[in-house]
């Protein structure tokens, strides 16, 4: 497999493997194990309650943890799908029941980045997009290439409601933070802020970090210009980098993000549907060309999320002056929202559409797909 560990050997050599969830992160990951390259057998999702809760998932039942004592052995492997805010209370509950072998899968963790990294390759490969790893590709890289005057500048957005980290980050002070939202606050202490020259920082609650990436795009002169945030990160090593610049790689994205059972009805479950319908007509009217690649996209179980992503800078400079016209458009035709979360909402649609530009040029750009490490 593509990515290795021996926790993905536990899981395949189990005969039996309980998914504790019936949300949408339990049903990607049993969507996930259930099919190549692990094809393991999910007895059931698990739950606390019944009440309010499926009672089917993917043709599998779903079962309260109570039940679930009763019928399997205390050593069935127990994998925990959920997100990052509801750990804890799952795990108080597991702590109490019998199982003994219990494996934390949450949204954002590592482990289910690699698990679904695996699953990825086989489903783009089938659809005709090569999955090509970022390590392997500079792996392969040879060493008697000759080094260019080349420079990488990724950006970390950050802003004033980041929560405090208690993880070291020292690893990732290569990075260079964007303060985001500045003209909306008074605290920020950071050398580069989004309100400086032409920007669009007074817009930052519906475009989220997308505010940073547009001052990039006026700014930013490294021949690699990418963006990331304060606790997610490229795993990218100091040889790594310095193998980039030497490669033919024109951009790096994250592992996809699944959604089952499709893009579009998860976004219109999560979000304003109409947003997306606007969207929509605003690629009609502004980027005809890049239609089908949207119908792709909402049609299909995939994205590359948080708007993260690294390219050389005239690609990098072509996809925002695409994106930021489309989003201009949702931006005059879109509803304001009165809740926080979902006023972010060109932010949100900012992510599906790096899949439609990427989908598009898949075959004029060498995309390769990094690992992300969400910061605890």
């Amino acid at each position: 497999m593509l990515y290795e560990r021996d926790i993905f050997k536990q899981i395949v050599e189990s005969r039996t493997i309980l998914v504790y969830g019936a949300s949408v992160v339990a049903t990607q990951v049993g969507q996930c194990l259930m099919d190549d390259p692990y094809n393991v057998r999910v007895a059931a999702f698990v739950v606390t309650h019944a009440q309010g809760n499926p009672k089917v998932v993917l043709k599998r039942p779903v079962i309260t943890l109570e039940v679930a004592e009763q019928v399997f052995p205390k050593d069935t492997l127990v994998i925990v799908a959920c997100v990052e805010k509801n750990r804890k209370s799952i795990k108080n509950e597991l702590a109490k029941s019998v199982f003994t072998e219990v494996i934390y899968l949450t949204f954002e963790s590592d482990l289910w980045t690699g698990i679904r990294g695996n699953y990825m390759r086989s489903r783009l490969d089938n659809l005709g997009y090569r999955y090509r790893l970022l390590q392997e590709e500079l792996r392969e890289l040879k060493e008697e290439v000759e080094a260019q005057e080349k420079t990488i500048g990724v950006y970390r957005a950050v802003s004033q409601y980041d929560k405090e980290l208690t993880e070291d980050i020292s690893n990732y002070d290569w990075e260079d933070e964007i303060f985001v939202g500045a003209a909306l606050s008074d605290k920020c202490s950071c050398r580069l802020r989004d309100d400086v020259g032409d920007n669009i920082s007074t817009e930052n609650r519906k475009y989220c970090e997308l505010t940073a990436l547009y001052w990039l795009w006026k700014n930013a002169t490294a021949d690699y210009v990418g963006l990331c945030h304060y606790r997610r990160h490229f795993c990218l090593s100091e040889k790594e980098r310095a193998k980039l610049l030497k490669s033919d790689i024109d951009v790096v994205v994250t592992v996809p993000v699944m959604n089952y059972p499709c893009v579009l009805e998860i976004y219109e479950r999560d979000h304003d549907p109409d947003d997306w319908k606007v969207m929509k007509k605003a690629i009609m009217v502004k980027q005809p060309d890049y239609l089908f690649d949207l119908i792709k996209v909402e049609r299909g179980n995939f994205y590359f999320g948080y708007n993260m992503f690294i390219a050389k800078n005239q690609i990098f400079k072509d996809y925002c002056k695409w994106l930021f016209d489309i989003l201009d458009y949702c931006n005059k035709h879109c509803i304001p929202k009165e809740d926080a979360y979902q006023n972010r909402f060109l932010g949100f649609l900012g992510e599906r559409l790096l899949t439609v530009y990427m989908l598009h040029h898949y075959d004029d750009f060498k995309i390769a797909i990094a690992d992300k490490h969400f910061v605890e």
